[in-house]
């Protein structure tokens, strides 16, 4: 069974923020370019920092975050070497939108979940916080990912 983000006592979870970059203006973001920086880390900084997290944990599981994750050019790069590194689980959260051609660039066997964001049930309540057509666009991101054989969270 693929795993994920665990929340226990003896869980160790890295929630990889790899660039700040969204498509989407979203209510509740938290994410302040001011404040986090505008420039999306370098491929030779995140392997340096996935090397740095595996050896402080041989249970870890890691999280690509942002912004929008995808939208990073080396997303894929990253999450082969933490494959290679041994993480416990590797999870991509995403919008839906799935840049940079992404489901083609790794496989199920390199992520063991993407994480979709759906915010409410329906598009109405879903599209108020995220923007019009986002939860249609999400949707579709979700159905792509597991036709393609993903595991998927929302």
């Amino acid at each position: 069974m693929k795993k994920t983000v665990a929340f226990s006592k003896d869980a160790t979870n890295i929630f990889f923020h790899i660039l700040t970059n969204c498509n989407l203006k979203c209510r509740h973001c938290y994410i302040n370019p001011e404040q986090h920086g505008e420039k999306p880390l370098p491929p030779e900084t995140l392997e340096a920092w996935l090397e740095v997290f595996a050896k402080k944990s041989k249970e870890a599981n890691v999280i690509f975050l942002g912004g929008e994750p995808t939208m990073h050019p080396a997303l894929s790069l990253a999450v082969k070497k933490a494959k290679v590194l041994g993480y416990n689980s590797i999870t991509i959260d995403t919008n839906g939108y799935l840049f940079n051609d992404i489901l083609s660039k790794v496989t199920p066997d390199d992520v063991d979940y993407f994480s979709f964001s759906l915010d409410g049930a329906t598009r109405q309540t879903n599209d108020m916080i995220r923007g019009k057509g986002c939860y249609d666009k999400c949707i579709a991101g979700i159905r792509k990912a597991i036709t393609r054989g993903f595991q998927v969270r929302d």
